[in-house]
């Protein structure tokens, strides 16, 4: 008998103010991904955690994002990522904040979205 148990899940939470400000800066077919990501997670319930991949401590950009999470929009290998951060949830165990969305490999004179979510977390963890 095949296993019918719901993937774990966890919350998304949203800084608005960021994404906003991370949207305004790509082309609308950014917008669209991140709103089909949200339409997926909402109808889920939250996203799978096997959707979750870890940020590295101290990328080779020079980017340090050591307790961060990112995720690829659209998955499974998608053009943008969203950088997300654990914190607490009033009724689950813990929830994901995303806090910065963008290109994962842009052109060389573009900040990627790990150097965006790099310049505000290392700014609120200082």
């Amino acid at each position: 008998m095949a296993d019918t148990r719901a993937a774990p899940v966890v919350p998304v939470l949203f800084d608005e103010h960021a994404i906003a400000d991370d949207l305004a800066h790509h082309p609308p077919v950014a917008c669209t991904a991140l709103e089909q990501f949200r339409r997926e997670v909402d109808h889920a319930g939250g996203l799978p955690l096997a959707r979750l991949r870890s940020c590295e401590a101290e990328g080779h950009d020079g980017t340090r994002l050591g307790g961060c999470v990112k995720t690829y929009v659209p998955w499974p290998s998608g053009h943008f990522g969203l950088v997300m951060l654990a914190v607490a949830h009033p009724t689950r165990s813990f929830a994901l904040r995303a806090f910065a969305y963008g290109v994962r490999h842009p052109a060389p004179t573009k900040p990627s979205v790990y150097a965006i979510a790099h310049q505000r977390y290392n700014k609120e963890s200082a």
